[in-house]
């Protein structure tokens, strides 16, 4: 019984995969919204929103729970936008990886995500090393001075993280100002 819920999981996470990118195809448009950065580079770029909060969601189009989450970092943007807190994106699909690299662009905009997108152009399991993840979704959460305040990551799969932690990092962070 097991071994048949394993495979229905995963029949299913094809399937939602297929059809996003399927969807996703349909918009061809060239604009690109990510600023490649190298994670020297991405570093300084981080530092150029302070004295604001930084929420930074770490995803990549392979990971589908970080797809299924995207909607609510857009949802919390809008909230926040105006009260001192900057949200970004940071992609983490291979930068060899074309067909990747031009959906995550069409989910970009059909998601109507109007704030800062970057994807990190280094080896991916370099650019894991150096951002010290070990997988995504991950939201890194920055104070007014720059200094990394909230980690949260799917890392421990008995406490996920959920977007309701994401605002309770902001306000904290925010009622430090």
């Amino acid at each position: 019984m097991s071994n048949k819920l394993h495979f229905v999981v995963a029949v299913l996470l094809i399937s939602m995969a297929f059809l996003t990118t399927h969807s996703l195809a349909e918009d061809v448009s060239n604009e690109e919204q990510m600023v490649a950065v190298s994670y020297t580079e991405w570093e300084s770029r981080r530092l150029q929103y302070l004295p604001k909060i930084v929420v930074v969601d770490m995803w990549a189009m392979w990971c589908v729970s970080c797809i299924e989450r995207f909607p609510e970092m857009v949802k919390l943007h809008n909230t926040y936008k105006n009260q001192n807190v900057e949200f970004v994106s940071m992609n983490l699909d291979d930068r060899e990886d074309a067909k990747s690299l031009q959906l995550a662009e069409v989910f970009l905009r059909k998601m109507n995500a109007t704030f800062d997108h970057y994807r990190m152009d280094e080896n991916l399991l370099h650019a894991f090393e150096k951002i010290d993840l070990i997988g995504i979704p991950a939201v890194l959460i920055y104070d007014n001075q720059g200094l990394e305040q909230y980690r949260l990551t799917g890392d421990n799969p008995n406490k996920q993280f959920t977007e309701k932690d994401v605002e309770e990092a902001i306000s904290h962070l925010l009622k430090q100002i």
